[in-house]
């Protein structure tokens, strides 16, 4: 047996796991389009120079970066949207808004652990063009019709404000050069606790009173809109607080009317590491088992394309984890739901009749029939037992006696009763047999 590995932090996927990745792609897609956006693809190299344009510390630590053969400097994507943006800001025609979805692949030069891979599969969906908070409620809207189609029940989406975290450190009398580092450390409360936050908000050099304030806030949270006036009361004083906390009111009035508050909860100290956020930002979990961590996220990013050299341009969007998802659907023997069962099994009685065995497969292919073939040139009792591991509802045994009559033996797998069909009459008597 060969002991050549895959790269670390990069993975194999076999029938069952591309199966289930399948299955979400195909409901991501069905979701996105219900909501009227269209495809985009882009490359997954991208040259360093634009990649970097996003900025923040985690860029050149956690891109794989390199140089090609012509001397360039150039990098994985590490995420949809920087590719998106440097499209947006060399194709100043497009129509605003202006609505499209992507799934691809991206990189990121990350510690592996369970559920963060270095090679992983997103599905985005972004909005350029509108400045209202109802294009935010829109994409979390979206994520939660993918989470209702995928697993019914269970998911939460906590959704927060980039300018209510800026009104907290005004508030708080944090220095504008250490805020990044002061939301990135909040980000992190449910994984390091208040302890943890504190440290890191010490770390960074973020005042003791500051720290005091900030710890004594980052468990403020709630399902509806009532929390709205401990969020206003928090950020007293703070025209850019209370301006994010309007926004989420408006796209609160939003999921109000959808009826979807249940799966809603604004935390005020949801960040969102991406340095890149000005507003909205949204986070998913699956609230069942196994724990994966975030399955989405996302949020408002009105200053990236003119980071690309565009004009100023409002954009927002969402990313579904797919590659955690499939984690969590395996774990709960998901594929075992989607296997498809076979019409009919070709059991060829020797090497010789496999060309007439595909000959006949083609004809019910062209009809969309689920057909399958043995080609190990196997006895026809081993065949009859594969066909039954294979949920056929129908094996067809060519053999040369019956070719010679003209006919070949239908076998239903069910009753285990045997019927001749006429190859005369192969084409239109048999999908009349299978689908009865």
């Amino acid at each position: 047996m060969s002991e050549l590995q895959t790269v670390r932090g990069m993975r194999d996927l076999l029938g069952p796991e591309m199966e289930i990745r399948n299955y979400l792609k195909s409901i991501a897609v069905d979701v996105f389009t219900c909501y009227g956006y269209e495809p985009l693809d882009s490359p997954a190299m991208e040259l360093w120079e634009t990649l970097s344009a996003k900025g923040g510390e985690e860029v050149e630590a956690e891109t794989f970066k390199f140089t090609d053969k012509g001397d360039r400097e150039v990098g994985l994507r590490f995420d949809l949207t920087v590719p998106l943006a440097r499209i947006v800001a060399s194709n100043l025609h497009l129509p605003k808004p202006f609505k499209r979805y992507a799934i691809g692949k991206a990189w990121r030069y990350d510690r592996p652990q369970a559920g963060r891979y270095r090679e992983f599969l997103q599905a985005d969906a972004d909005i350029i063009g509108s400045d209202s908070p109802a294009a935010d409620a829109e994409v979390v809207l979206l994520a939660l019709e993918f989470a209702r189609r995928t697993f019914g029940k269970d998911y939460i989406v906590k959704v927060n404000n980039r300018k209510v975290l800026r009104g907290l450190i005004e508030v708080a009398g944090v220095s504008e050069n250490l805020a990044n580092g002061c939301f990135r450390a909040m980000d992190k409360l449910e994984k390091i606790g208040k302890n943890g936050v504190q440290d890191e908000l010490q770390k960074r050099g973020i005042s003791e009173s500051a720290t005091e304030f900030l710890l004594g806030v980052v468990g403020v949270k709630g399902k509806n809109k009532a929390i709205f006036s401990e969020f206003r009361q928090i950020l007293k004083g703070s025209k850019i607080g209370l301006e994010g906390t309007a926004e989420l009111e408006f796209m609160a009035d939003i999921f109000d009317s959808c009826e979807v508050n249940e799966y809603i909860e604004f935390d005020i100290s949801l960040a969102r590491g991406l340095d890149y956020y000005t507003g909205p930002v949204f986070e998913g979990k699956y609230l069942g088992e196994p724990d994966v961590g975030s399955i989405l996220a996302g949020g408002r990013y009105d200053n990236l394309v003119e980071k690309f050299g565009g004009p100023s341009t409002p954009a927002t969007g969402i990313s579904l984890g797919l590659d955690r998802i499939v984690d969590i659907l395996l774990e709960q023997d998901y594929a075992s739901k989607l296997e498809t069962d076979l019409d009919v099994f070709f059991a060829p009685i020797n090497r010789d009749m496999v060309k007439h065995g595909m000959r006949l497969r083609n004809i019910l292919v062209e009809m969309d029939f689920k057909c399958d073939i043995d080609l190990m040139d196997r006895p026809l009792g081993t065949l009859l037992e594969l066909a039954d591991s294979k949920n056929a509802s129908y094996t067809i045994i060519v053999g040369e006696r019956d070719l010679k009559k003209g006919v070949v033996s239908l076998r239903n797998m069910k009753t285990k009763e045997t019927e001749t069909v006429n190859l005369k009459e192969f084409r239109n008597a048999l999908p009349e047999l299978l689908e009865r």
